[in-house]
């Protein structure tokens, strides 16, 4: 169902509309240039999110807060996000039957809860709310744009920039002086980055007449400014809180009510005219710092700001944020050292069509790289140029499987690919009834594949033909995320229903399966780190913070550890010579080496940035994994001492690296891939 007010875009498909199936709306021109000649009428309406709609949760505060709004005389409604709890059909069911008889048309932004643990992803979502994954429609004389920011399978947030040059357009249809509201569900220009590119966001917002950024995510009720532009957030809707918008004809005015504070209060007032807006971006330091009170770089801690520009320690690209006092926040400078003489040196970087979220596959002198955009590219190992690149018809979680001539990857639009690997010419696909998520794994003459249908499949990987097909005990979580593993008998796949799945390479038949964290709530499973094999003995991170040692004859557990700091279960573990590298998600970033006899720590390195799905690879006696921040941390293997570290452009590191020796090759959210050498000590 298309937004009011507002006819399917008539421009080309964009990347994002690619990537998820469903275009972004906006004005018909004839409609954009009457809009902009009237002024703004009286209206109302609600800002709200947060639903986290589930099977049997947060049915009834949500229907009170729905009847709540229903006499407020609103316009319409927006939600910003966590629609439902896990992204489940049923789930939609639920919070479609609060909505269906509302007296006002709701609004929808997707959320990280949307599409995090969604079999289907984006499209469970799309179909669930009706609408598409962002798109905007203009009403008395106001324009309001709704975007995307999630990733899918991911806690985190990037604007996709294919929809961003989707905004551009759009907005240059509005003019500069109708007033804006914006829309997304993480948050922009506050504490922790959620959103890596959002000064990109910035750039394009800077000529309007932007009145307000609606932000959620935080479950806060909060205000705040970015730049001088009005931020809020609300605590979610099933917690009592949600927004009254009222537009007037000079001014807009914000009402809250909250659990605690029921009835409606004014919070905020915002002129209606245009106003121009100081900036401190691109400035020297000296200018940019002035009047402002406290300094950070990256995701580091705020503190107040030195009278002269700060000496980065670590090379590579930084960000700076201001803020005048606590609900002030300045974008400021970005700073760039070249890092000459240090330990790491770049050989080379180049631009990719889409940000990468699987892990880069290194194969002789090529590497293999699967990104969002729906695009798979094969460079140059030694000098970074692409060789060619070849297209899917949705976005890439599943990395390359690289064989001897050809090369095999899963997409979102729920087809396996196979292509030559000479020059990308497509050789079969295989399609399934879901997004292939899982990166593939072949022995035996099988290509073992997992799709969110809940089925996994195994293909000839001469023709892409079915030889088994094995059923994942049905229900909400039957899929598979993680990199599929291989002994040279059997396939190890971790899925979402908490089990750790054996079948059989040449039949398909399922040999065992092991509960991983199967006591907790699924969203603990062994579903993201995939699985190490060798010596027979197969060792899989569950998101409960365990880490099993299982035997691969019967599925007997060996042994098991917790950690006592940062926790194991996002990052995959790399087995080499008896030892096992782990990320583990927590502030201080740590890396972990465990023995494989026996499951005790060997060291712990501390990055000091959270990792979060990135996997270590390990060669020439160095650990190389990426911290979220775009952190590249390369660590002794030996004794886990930091080697180096590079910052990479603004984009989420995570993906996995490759290496071979003493070069490491990276791609994370910004576009690019990298490749880098570091010196011995």
């Amino acid at each position: 169902m298309p937004f009011d007010r507002a006819v399917e875009h008539p421009s080309p498909l964009t990347r994002r509309d690619l990537i998820f199936g469903s275009l972004g709306v906006g004005l018909a021109p004839s409609l954009g240039r009457l809009e902009r000649i009237l002024a703004p009428a009286p209206f109302r309406f609600s800002f709200f999110s947060d639903t986290h709609v589930g099977l049997k949760t947060n049915i009834e505060e949500n229907r009170r807060m729905f009847a709540e709004m229903a006499t407020l005389g609103l316009d319409f409604g927006v939600n910003g996000g966590d629609v439902t709890d896990y992204g489940w059909a049923p789930q939609y069911e639920n919070y479609w039957n609060l909505i269906k008889g509302l007296p006002f048309r709701v609004h929808h932004v997707p959320g990280n809860h949307d599409v995090r643990w969604s079999p289907l992803g984006p499209k469970a979502y799309t179909e669930g709310t009706r609408d598409p994954m962002y798109g905007s429609f203009t009403h008395k004389g106001c324009h309001f744009a709704l975007l995307d920011s999630t990733v899918p399978l991911s806690h985190w947030g990037h604007f996709e920039s294919s929809m961003l040059r989707w905004l551009k357009r759009d907005l240059e249809r509005i003019g500069p002086d109708m007033p804006l509201f914006v829309f997304m569900h993480h948050w922009i220009g506050r504490d922790t980055i959620m959103v890596d590119n959002e000064l990109e966001l910035l750039d394009i917002l800077e000529p309007y007449n932007v009145k307000l950024l609606c932000n959620a995510h935080g479950h806060s009720d909060l205000l705040w400014t970015w730049e001088g532009i009005q931020s809020t957030m609300n605590r979610g809707l099933y917690q009592l809180s949600y927004e009254r918008i009222d537009v007037g004809p000079d001014a807009v005015r914000i009402f809250r009510r909250t659990g605690q504070h029921p009835q409606m209060t004014q919070i905020a007032e915002i002129p209606l005219a245009r106003r121009d807006r100081p900036t401190k971006r691109g400035s020297q330091w000296k200018a940019a710092a002035e009047g402002m009170r406290e300094a950070r770089v990256d995701d580091g801690a705020w503190a107040p700001v030195p009278a002269t520009e700060p000496v980065l320690s670590i090379a590579g690209e930084h960000r700076v944020s201001f803020r005048k006092g606590p609900r002030d926040y300045w974008p400021g400078v970005i700073e760039e050292t070249s890092g000459a003489g240090g330990p790491i040196r770049l050989l080379w970087e180049t631009p990719l069509t889409g940000g990468v979220m699987s892990h880069v596959r290194l194969d002789a002198s090529s590497l293999f790289i699967s990104a969002m955009d729906g695009s798979l590219a094969k460079l140059d190992a030694s000098t970074g140029r692409v060789e060619w690149r070849s297209a899917m018809g949705g976005y890439c979680h599943s990395s390359p499987k690289v064989l001897a001539d050809r090369v095999v990857v899963g997409s979102s639009d729920g087809k396996v690919r196979c292509f030559r690997r000479s020059d990308g010419k497509p050789l079969w696909s295989f399609g399934t009834g879901g997004p292939v998520y899982a990166s593939a794994e072949v022995t035996s003459g099988v290509l073992c594949a997992a799709s969110g249908d809940g089925f996994v499949y195994g293909l000839s990987p001469e023709d892409g033909s079915r030889i088994w097909r094995y059923e994942i005990p049905r229900g909400n979580t039957s899929f598979v995320q993680s990199p599929i593993a291989t002994d040279g008998t059997r396939f190890f796949l971790g899925a979402w229903d908490s089990h750790l799945y054996v079948l059989n390479a040449k039949t398909g038949e399922l040999e065992w399966r092991a509960g991983c964290c199967a006591d907790k709530s699924f969203a603990y499973s062994a579903a993201i780190g995939g699985p190490a094999v060798g010596d027979g003995r197969v060792f899989v991170p569950a998101d409960g913070n365990v880490l099993y040692c299982f035997d691969t004859s019967n599925g007997n557990t060996i042994w098991q550890v917790s950690s006592p700091g940062d926790k194991f279960g996002y990052s995959g573990p790399c087995l080499i010579d008896g030892r096992l590298y782990v990320g583990c998600l927590g502030d201080s970033g740590e890396v972990r080496c465990v023995d494989a006899k026996d499951g005790s720590i060997l060291w712990v390195a501390k990055t000091g940035s959270v990792i979060y799905d990135s996997s270590p690879s390990v060669s020439g006696g160095l650990v190389a994994v990426g911290s979220v921040i775009g952190l590249l941390s390369i660590i002794r293997a030996a004794d886990g001492g930091i080697a180096a570290q590079y910052q990479m452009p603004i984009g989420h590191f995570l993906s996995s690296p490759a290496s071979e020796g003493r070069r490491v090759y990276a791609a994370t959210y910004s576009d690019r891939a990298m490749a880098f050498e570091i010196k011995p000590d």
